[in-house]
């Protein structure tokens, strides 16, 4: 593993980074099973996590068939950014493409430590979205996983995401809340603060970015490299479904939107 996050960076991380592994314990995340990591994004049907992941599952499919239908011929060079522990650099190498991994967790659980458990063998790099050791134009697509609503400055990060795509390349941003209006975004973010609180016990919730994303603000990236965007929803199965008609019923909010936006 290539170590690119400072001592610095890591140390600014950390307040972050202890909440985000507490929070991902308690919900089921932080697994030390190798049958558990090597079947993502399938989960067994007692995981507390199986919408979610079911989610991310229609996502995959999703972006996976994209990818394989833009680069017929070769084998793409992806840039797994977010990439968690790995699942999907390992599906992707599965399928024939050659990924890079890349997060600020490297934790044997839930971080890039536990790519140790694949058969498949690439890449992995601990370094920051807006600090990494890649030359321009050296990726046939660069994928943020679940990720990008982390970034501090989404248009800034998104711009240095696109100095690394080769021509041709493909811009994807897979499965972060997507809103329409800058408002929906906000009083999502204001709900899970409020949740932190409750159920996690947590007095000063930290918020590493925007913690959402806008359409808009997606297109407008894209328009920079000359991109054309386009966006295929993940609906989820129905108890998901049935979760969001009751948070725009019950609490007056629209939930966010999950998927595959993709620019290219």
């Amino acid at each position: 593993m290539l170590r690119w996050l400072t001592d610095a960076g890591q140390a600014a991380l950390g307040p972050f980074l202890s909440q985000y592994r507490a929070v991902r314990e308690r919900d089921g995340y932080r697994v030390k099973n190798a049958a558990y990591y090597r079947g993502l994004p399938g989960v067994e049907p007692a995981d507390p996590q199986l919408a979610v992941w079911q989610v991310r599952r229609e996502s995959f499919v999703r972006l996976r068939r994209l990818l394989l239908a833009r680069f017929r011929r070769t084998a793409p060079a992806v840039l797994d950014l977010g990439a968690g522990n790995g699942w999907l650099s390992n599906r992707l190498a599965e399928a024939g493409c050659r990924p890079v991994a890349v997060d600020v967790l490297d934790d044997d659980e839930d971080g890039l430590g536990a790519c140790r458990y694949y058969d498949r063998v690439f890449p992995r790099v601990q370094a920051n979205f807006d600090d990494l050791p890649f030359a321009t134009r050296q990726f046939d697509a660069v994928v943020f996983n679940g990720a990008l609503h982390y970034a501090p400055d989404t248009a800034t990060t998104l711009a240095r995401a696109g100095s690394l795509l080769a021509p041709g390349g493909v811009l994807a941003v897979v499965d972060s809340p997507l809103f329409h209006a800058v408002h929906d975004g906000e009083l999502m973010c204001v709900r899970n603060s409020e949740r932190y609180c409750r159920e996690y016990g947590l007095a000063a919730p930290e918020r590493p970015g925007e913690g959402y994303l806008t359409f808009g603000r997606l297109s407008a990236a894209a328009a920079v490299h000359g991109l054309e965007p386009h966006f295929f929803e993940s609906r989820g199965p129905m108890r998901w479904a049935i979760g969001r008609v009751y948070t725009r019923v019950r609490h007056r909010q629209v939930p966010a939107k999950f998927g595959v936006w993709m620019a290219t």
